[in-house]
């Protein structure tokens, strides 16, 4: 039974880690589209990327319960604490658990550089609008009308 759910958590790791290198392209091209300005692209690859973290979602929560089984049946708290008789799947599901952890942390540290451009993008957009509006109020000074006050005080010669 044990050997029958590595195998089977084994199939899960492959497609979590197929999905989860999808999402490492996805963020880097999101680097691309922020440093090129392309809030249509942008727009289009935050839709995938929710996409894809769905099905990770989905996937996440079938390994989970059947992980729990295992981690019950062996007593420990996570597979990398487990120092038995390891089959070669156990010793494979380990190592594609760690792959996929390492390119979390990639996907992690783009998203993080990411919402810094993004930032940086929306300060600068801020000051665009700053600078506009300083030119509409001096703009709307200049394209008023000459008023000519009424002079109240007429001087006459005595």
């Amino acid at each position: 039974m044990r050997e029958e759910l590595v195998a089977y958590l084994l199939r899960i790791s492959e497609g979590k880690r197929l999905l989860v290198n999808h999402l490492l392209k996805i963020t880097q091209q999101q680097s691309k589209a922020l440093e090129e300005e392309d809030t249509k692209a942008l727009e289009d690859l935050i839709q995938e990327k929710q996409t894809v973290m769905a099905k990770v979602d989905v996937l996440d929560k079938e390994f989970v319960e059947k992980y729990n089984l295992i981690k019950e049946e062996l007593g420990i708290e996570n597979l990398q604490e487990y120092e038995g008789e390891m089959s070669a799947t156990f010793k494979e599901l380990r190592e594609k658990i760690a792959g996929i952890f390492k390119v979390i942390e990639e996907v992690q540290r783009l998203d993080q550089a990411n919402t810094k451009k993004v930032k940086n993008n929306i300060t600068k957009a801020q000051q665009n609008i700053k600078s506009i509006k300083t030119g509409k109020k001096a703009l709307t000074g200049y394209n008023q009308p000459y008023k000519e006050n009424p002079s109240f005080f007429i001087d006459k010669k005595k």
